[in-house]
């Protein structure tokens, strides 16, 4: 003879883990999905930024002319930013220098 209260309890203790494993399957495709996804977004910016720096090389090789003001602006903002970012370089240069003269 079974005990009803044990194959109660029984019941109540699969139910919950069921709904546990149910959750981990989805938890689990929830992140599989978000991984695609920083994956692909990365991607994503690593190909508008490839694209840009050909663009900025075939605008100064002469082989496309900028089709806009905007283009323009972006492209003497590189400008800039690689001249800010050399100067830090050739600064950050000079002080292991000097720590290693020290």
């Amino acid at each position: 003879m079974s005990d009803p209260n044990n194959e109660t309890w029984r019941k109540k203790a699969l139910g919950v883990l069921q709904a546990c494993e149910n959750e981990l399957r989805r938890t689990t495709a929830i992140g599989m999905k978000m991984i695609h996804a920083s994956k692909a977004s990365s991607e994503l910016h690593e190909t508008y930024e490839e694209i840009g720096r050909n663009v900025v090389k075939m605008i100064d090789a002469g082989e496309i002319a900028s089709p806009s003001a905007r283009i323009d602006n972006l492209v003497a903002r590189v400008r800039e930013l690689e001249q800010v970012l050399g100067d830090m370089e050739g600064q950050v240069s000079e002080l292991k220098k000097e720590d290693s003269n020290s």
